[in-house]
C-alpha cells in the first residue's frame, strides 16, 4: 500500500512539474501569424498582457485546432486560446477570461443561388466545409449532420469553396473577410446564406492534471488586466484597426471584442 501511495504521489508530482504550454490557433484577426511567422492578433495581445502580469515568458505555439484541443484535453498545464465555451466543454476546462463574441454562419459563393432557411435544409446540402477540431465541426456533429467535409484550416476551406469543390463553408464574418483580403479576393465573392448561432470565445486552461492553484493564478491575473482597463484598451485599439484597414464594424463590451 505504501508503495502504491508513493507511486501515485510521484505521478502527481510529475504532472504538476510539467512546464506550461501556451497554445493558439489561426483565427484572424483574433490570432494569426504575421509575415515573419510571429503570433499576432487581439487575443495574442491580451494573453501577452496577462503573461507580463504573471512574469511568465512561455512562448506561444500555433497549431491546428484538432491537435490543440486534444492536447488541452489530455495534458496538464496547457493554456489555450481562443475557443468557444459550450455546455459540452464546460466541465472539461478552467475558463479563464472571455475574449471575443462572434456569430457563426454558412457561406456560399455569391454566384451560387442556394437558399437555406432551416437546419434541416442544411442537412440536404452535398458538402459543408468545416475545420477538423473546430467547434463548428463538433456542433454540426452533435446535431446529426452527415454531410461535413473536413479541412486542416480555414484557409484551405475557403480555397476549396473558391475552387467550387464545396457548396458551403462554416465560419464567421471577421475570419472570412480577413482571409479574402489576404488572398486579394473581392469581399462580395462570398455571401452568408444562413446564420447558425452566436459564440462566446475564451482563454481557457486544461483541467487534467493541472493544479487548481495555477489556474487560479492565471484567472486572478486576467481579472486584474480586465479591471485595470488594459483589455479594454487593447480591444479598442483593434476595433480602430479593423475599421480602418478592413472596414470591419465591431463593438467593445468590457474588454470583449464583439464581431457583428
Amino acid at each position: 500500500m505504501l508503495r502504491l501511495i508513493l507511486l501515485l504521489c510521484g505521478f502527481s508530482f510529475m504532472l504538476q512539474a510539467q512546464p506550461l504550454r501556451l497554445i493558439t490557433v489561426i483565427e484572424p484577426p483574433v490570432s494569426y501569424l504575421d509575415s515573419h511567422g510571429k503570433a499576432v492578433g487581439f487575443a495574442v495581445e491580451v494573453v501577452q498582457a496577462i503573461q507580463k502580469e504573471l512574469g511568465d515568458k512561455t512562448l506561444i505555439e500555433v497549431m491546428p485546432e484538432a491537435r490543440a484541443i486534444y492536447i488541452a484535453r489530455t495534458e496538464p498545464n496547457v493554456v489555450l486560446f481562443s475557443f468557444s465555451r459550450t455546455a459540452e466543454r464546460e466541465n472539461e476546462f478552467y475558463w479563464i477570461i472571455p475574449l471575443v463574441q462572434k456569430s457563426w454562419a454558412v457561406y456560399a459563393l455569391n454566384s451560387n443561388p442556394i437558399q437555406i432557411e432551416t437546419l434541416e435544409q442544411l442537412k440536404e446540402v452535398t458538402a459543408i466545409g468545416v475545420v477538423r477540431g473546430d467547434i463548428r465541426e463538433e456542433w454540426f456533429t452533435n446535431l446529426g449532420f452527415k454531410n461535413l467535409s473536413k479541412s486542416v484550416n480555414h484557409q484551405q476551406n475557403l480555397n476549396r469553396l473558391l475552387a467550387g469543390r464545396l457548396d458551403l463553408i462554416a465560419y464567421e464574418s471577421q475570419g472570412i473577410r480577413h482571409l479574402l483580403q489576404e488572398e486579394s479576393v473581392s469581399l462580395d465573392t462570398v455571401r452568408p446564406v444562413f446564420l447558425l448561432r452566436q459564440s462566446n470565445v475564451y482563454l481557457l486552461m486544461s483541467k487534467t492534471g493541472t493544479s487548481p492553484e495555477l489556474a487560479e493564478r492565471w484567472k486572478m491575473a486576467a481579472d486584474k488586466i480586465r479591471r485595470s482597463g488594459a483589455q479594454q484598451f487593447i480591444a479598442e485599439k483593434w476595433q480602430l484597426q479593423l475599421k480602418h484597414f478592413q472596414e470591419m464594424d465591431t463593438e467593445v463590451q468590457n474588454g470583449v471584442l464583439v464581431f457583428k
